[in-house]
C-alpha cells in the first residue's frame, strides 16, 4: 500500500469516527458517547472537540479520568482510576504526574477529562472455549537420563561445532 493510499483511508476513518462519535461541549461539561465528562486541567489548551472524537474509543468508558497529550499533532488517550479502587498502582490518578514525566514530552500540551458516570467494563463469557478437561501429566520422580557424548565415525568425541548463521547486518567497529 503506498504513502497516498494509506493517507486517504486514515482520512476516510478520521471522518467515519467524528460522525459516530459526536463530541458536545457546555463550558467545561463534555458529552460524548452517553458519557459526561468533565474538564478538570486544559494546560496549553490541549483539549480539541475534534481530536477527542476522532480518537475516542468506547474502552475508555470504563476508566474514572481521561488523560489525553498531544505530540506531533497528534492526540493519544490514556484512561485512570480513582485511588481507591483496587487496581494496579499506574493506572490509578495518583500517578498522574509520574505518567506525564514519563511518557508525555516535556511541555507538551495535554488536557485531564472526569468521567462523571463511568461504565462497569463487562465480563466477556468465554464460551467459545471448552474448559480443559485434560489431566496435567506428573513428572517421574526426577529421573533424568544419563548424558552420553556423541562420537564420530572414527570412535572419538566430536567437536564439530554448530554452524553460525550469517547475519543480516553488519555491526561497525569504532
Amino acid at each position: 500500500m503506498d504513502h497516498d493510499t494509506l493517507k486517504e483511508k486514515t482520512i476516510a476513518q478520521q471522518a467515519e469516527r467524528k460522525s459516530v462519535y459526536r463530541v458536545t461541549r457546555r463550558g467545561d461539561e463534555i458529552e460524548i458517547d452517553r458519557l459526561t465528562l468533565e474538564l478538570v486541567d486544559n494546560f496549553k489548551d490541549a483539549f480539541d472537540v475534534d481530536k477527542l472524537a476522532i480518537r475516542y474509543t468506547p474502552l475508555l468508558a470504563q476508566y474514572d479520568y481521561i488523560v489525553g497529550d498531544i505530540s506531533a499533532e497528534q492526540l493519544r488517550l490514556k484512561g485512570f482510576y480513582h485511588n481507591d479502587k483496587s487496581v494496579a498502582n499506574q493506572d490509578k490518578i495518583q500517578t498522574l504526574q509520574d505518567y506525564l514525566y514519563e511518557y508525555v514530552n516535556f511541555g507538551a500540551p495535554y488536557f485531564v477529562l472526569e468521567n462523571i458516570n463511568p461504565r462497569v467494563r463487562e465480563a466477556r463469557e468465554n464460551t467459545s472455549h471448552k474448559p480443559n478437561t485434560k489431566p496435567k501429566r506428573e513428572s517421574k520422580d526426577n529421573k533424568q537420563r544419563p548424558k552420553t557424548k556423541s562420537k564420530s565415525k572414527n570412535g572419538k568425541p566430536s567437536t564439530k561445532k554448530a554452524p553460525t548463521k550469517k547475519r543480516a547486518f553488519t555491526i561497525k567497529q569504532k
